[in-house]
């Protein structure tokens, strides 16, 4: 997981813009803990989404509202990932495209 960052930013650099991941995974449904990493991890790709297949589990982030990591609740380190995506966006677009 950690060279998947510099991984999908190169691949931006070749001109396959906009890659990235369905965090949380796509098929089979996910855990709590997977969920939380994979959201973390996915704020610092210029394209991330949750996202997976029909008849899977719900895997959105107010769904793990009721569980916490390292004294952390996991609704609220999504939402922080969330906002942290959502302020370096701007440097993605202006740097990769």
């Amino acid at each position: 997981m950690s060279y998947s960052v510099s991984g999908v930013m190169l691949m931006n650099m070749f001109g396959i813009t906009l890659a990235g991941a369905d965090i949380c995974g796509f098929i089979g449904d996910t855990t709590p803990e997977l969920c939380t990493k994979w959201h973390v991890l996915g704020s610092f790709y210029p394209f991330s989404r949750n996202h997976n297949n029909w008849g899977q589990a719900s895997q959105e982030p107010w769904v793990f509202k009721d569980y916490s990591f390292d004294g952390q609740n996991a609704l609220d380190v999504m939402r922080d990932s969330i906002k942290r995506k959502y302020s370096l966006i701007r440097y993605y677009y202006t740097n990769l495209f």
